[in-house]
């Protein structure tokens, strides 16, 4: 059974990764998620056959839960013109299943391991061939360290040899440090003074110069915008 993910499907950009990694390790590599979500990021590589291990710390994402979702008809995109948030739409309670139960109606219980686990304050001693995550950075709960930080926390766990892929949001507002602090959002240029030429080598950069449109969601129940980027880089063997 395919199942899918309150929050959308997975970026293409994922499935290159795993595409790349595939060439790259002859088909033979171990996966890490930060911030796993509700198995959006970790079942790609399962349904490919690749072994993954997954990091989340909300347990409604892990466990499930009944929430509130705006009601709405789906629209084109709207164009950003400066007004960052939109009207809020009506709201209805739904339940949805999380992560692990998720895991089991694939039956990909022998290639998913999932840790609940406050990944950046505590990460694993374990290192991996291609890590990934999404917006992982922006969590509230994550605000107790710096971006460099964070950034040094999820780099340190790649093997050498192996792939890093951070989705990043970005301030729509650069001289605004009220609705963007510093500790969740990017400004531009910023992500590439966190990789060192001595250690990483940085495949691909790009960041939005202009706001992107999001559809209304659970927790944020009216159209809005955010500002994205993302890196891929491939940590140097050393030598």
């Amino acid at each position: 059974m395919k199942t899918k993910s309150i929050w959308g499907r997975p970026p293409t950009r994922l499935y290159n990764l795993i595409k790349l990694a595939e060439n790259t390790f002859d088909g033979n590599f171990t996966a890490c998620v930060v911030g796993c979500s509700d198995g959006k990021f970790l079942f790609p590589f399962a349904r490919k056959g690749h072994h993954v291990t997954g990091y989340e710390v909300d347990k409604s994402a892990l466990y499930g839960a009944t929430k509130e979702f705006p009601i709405f008809k789906h629209t084109k995109p709207i164009p950003y013109s400066g007004k960052q948030s939109l009207e809020p739409f009506p709201t209805k309670q739904m339940s949805y299943i999380g992560c692990l139960e998720k895991i089991k109606l694939e039956r990909v219980e022998s290639l998913v391991n999932v840790e609940e686990l406050d990944f950046y304050a505590n990460p694993p001693k374990e290192n991996f061939d291609v890590v990934f995550t999404s917006c992982s950075y922006q969590y509230s709960l994550n605000a107790r360290k710096t971006l460099q930080e964070k950034t040094r926390v999820i780099q340190d766990i790649v093997k050498d040899g192996g792939f890093l892929y951070v989705d990043y949001m970005m301030a729509i507002d650069e001289q605004d440090f009220v609705a963007y602090p510093a500790v969740k959002y990017f400004r531009k240029g910023q992500m590439m003074e966190f990789f060192e030429p001595e250690q990483w080598n940085v495949i691909s950069i790009r960041e939005n110069n202009k706001p992107s449109f999001e559809y209304a969601h659970t927790e944020h129940p009216y159209h809005h915008y955010h500002r994205f980027g993302y890196v891929l880089a491939q940590k140097k063997r050393q030598k």
